[in-house]
Formats: structure tokens, sequence, C-alpha cells
């Protein structure tokens, strides 16, 4: 029985120096192994599509890097011209982007910026590189300027534009958030008018800087659904996409439309067609959260990862979009989705504040 006793000893040790060695040898392998390794200790499983938008990121920023680092070294190398621009703004996100703060008020800026394309739709990464050190400094403007007491920088939405003389003109929709620490639902004295920046129903409280499209707006950012990622890890954003909504589009069981919007055959609108009082401050509060998180992603047919990032809402009265000849007053939607990744924090790093 000792001999046995002893024999079952050393066979433990055996096996236990076999598994040290093993860790060890994990631990030599390449950064890629090494997360996969990660990943597995953690318990979470990143999926194909997570992992090659990682370490797409991944390449493009250490060749962003490699190129700011040695600006003496002209390597020749061409991207897809679309593909930059999507690689420009993906990495732009992951590094200065925090979509998971609940924002309220959002500052929207606009820029342009030009780059060199060849005939067959391709750029230099010397000049990408250069270009998005442009949008950095662009935008790091807009942030700066921006008069939020607490901001944070929710999204960079970079979109293709005319080519002139081999010259490509991408848009820059930069937009910053303010930070919001709670939120209420509309209250007995929430009345508001429509829009126009007219402030209350009197036209006294808020004239000139809000409506009730813009205490919708801040609502509808302040309480967006977000789910942290597990630990170690960081949800990243590709492909931006702005969804213009009427008002007239969608409408509940009874006929009533989600977001407000009224008709009028003679132009004319009353006063208590233009002030939202308390209810429907809530009823069109709780039908916008159907439009974007419900209805929009089903009629796009969108996947599960296409997430809401923030709203912008305006009171307007003009023409009607299904009729032309019919005046109206409605809430113009301007809402921003996104494709959402998994990532892992210690391959693409943290966001970093501008």
């Amino acid at each position: 029985m000792n001999n046995l006793l002893q024999r079952n000893t050393l066979l433990f040790a055996a096996f236990a120096v076999v598994l040290i060695a093993t860790a060890a040898l994990f631990n030599a392998c390449s950064k890629r192994e090494s997360t996969e390794q990660i990943i597995k200790s953690d318990e979470v499983q990143l999926s194909e599509a997570d992992l090659k938008f990682q370490n797409e990121l991944v390449s493009f920023r250490d060749k962003v890097n490699y190129t700011r680092e040695n600006p003496d070294f002209k390597s020749g190398e061409t991207l897809d011209a679309d593909d930059a621009i999507l690689q420009m703004e993906s990495l732009f996100n992951a590094t200065y982007g925090f979509r998971d703060e609940h924002y309220g008020k959002t500052q929207t800026d606009r820029a342009t910026v030009l780059i060199d394309v060849n005939n067959n739709d391709e750029v230099l990464l010397d000049d990408v590189v250069e270009a998005l050190d442009e949008i950095i400094n662009t935008v790091t403007q807009f942030y700066y300027q921006c008069e939020f007491a607490d901001k944070g920088f929710l999204l960079l939405d970079l979109r293709r534009g005319n080519i002139t003389e081999n010259q490509l003109e991408i848009g820059v929709r930069s937009v910053i958030g303010e930070k919001s620490t709670g939120w209420n639902p509309f209250g007995p004295d929430d009345y508001w008018w429509y829009g126009n920046l007219k402030g209350d129903c009197d036209w006294i409280i808020g004239y000139g800087e809000t409506d009730a499209a813009e205490k919708i707006q801040y609502a509808i950012n302040s309480s967006r659904f977000i789910v942290g990622p597990p630990p170690g890890y960081v949800y990243s954003y590709l492909g931006y996409e702005q969804i213009d909504v009427f008002g007239h589009e969608y409408v509940d069981d009874n006929g009533e439309t989600l977001i407000f919007y009224i008709e009028s055959p003679t132009g004319t609108f009353t006063h208590d067609e233009q002030c939202m009082e308390p209810d429907e401050m809530n009823f069109h509060y709780f039908g916008e959260k159907e439009v974007i998180y419900n209805r929009v992603p089903l009629e796009y047919n969108k996947p599960p990862n296409w997430t809401f990032m923030e709203c912008n809402i305006v009171g307007k009265e003009e023409y009607s979009l299904s009729e032309p000849t019919l005046p109206c007053i409605h809430h113009q939607n301007h809402l921003t989705y996104a494709k959402q990744f998994l990532a892992a924090i210690n391959i693409i790093g943290p966001p970093i504040e501008l």
C-alpha cells in the first residue's frame, strides 16, 4: 500500500510538472494565442465576427502607429477607399468613444476632410494616416469648444462624399454628449411646446433653449439601454448608420402615431395641438422607445448586434412627407445605430479621453 501511495505521489508530481511546463509554454506563445487563452480562462467566447473585428482593428492600428513613428518610411501600401474610411472610423471610436455612458443632451458638429484617391478608388496608407490625424485634431477642437459641464465623446461617423480632381471628400459627424446622473419620467408640470425651441406652453420657461422634442430626446438618450461587457473586455462599434424617421410611419394598435405627428389641411394648428401635456409627453417618450428598439431594427432586418447609439429629435412645421401639399407639425427623428463587437481590452486598449 505504501509503495502504491508512493507511486501515485510521484505520478501526481510528474503531472504537476507537466502542467507547469504547459502553462509556461502558453505564456511564451504569440499575442493572438495569449488572447485566445484569456478568452477561455475568463469563460468569454468571442464570436467569429468579434474576432475578425478585433484583428482588423489591431492590424490597422499597428500600421497607423508604425507610419507615425517612422515618418520617413513610405510603404506605398494602398487601401480601398471605402475600407479606409470604415477603418478610420472604427479605430477612432475604439480609442476615444465612451458609448456606455448615459447622455442627455448631445451636440453634433460636422466637417469635411479631403484625401487623394487614384483611378482604382484606392488611397495611400500614408495619406490615410494624415487624414486620420486631421480628423482627430478637428474633433478634438469640437470637443474642447463644447460647453457641456460633464461631457463625453459618443461617436464619430465618417461618410464618403464626392471625388473632385482625384480628391475624395470624407464627411465628418462628431457627436458629444452631456452625461446625465439621473432621469425622471415627465411629471405634472411638464407642459412643453412641441418644437421651435419655444420652451414651455406659455413661451416663458426655456424659451430659445428647449421644447418638447428636446425634452423627449434628453429622456431617450438618458435612459438608453446599456449592457456592460464582461470583465476584461470592451464593446466597440463599426458601421455607423443614421435612420431618419418623419413621424407618421409607426402607429400603435389604436392608430395613434408613436412619434408626435399632427396634420392640418388648413395649415392652422391650435394651441392645444402644439402644447404637449404630460400624458402626451410620456406617450411619445415610450412611443419613441418602441420605434427605436423594436420597429426600426425589424423593418430594416438588422442583426442582433445592431445597437442604438443616440437620437436627435427636432420639432418642425412643414409639409407632410406622404402628401407634399398637406401641412403638418411633427418630431423629425435622426436615429444613429452601429454594429457592436466584443474585444479584449489588453488587445485593443481602453478608450481614452480626447
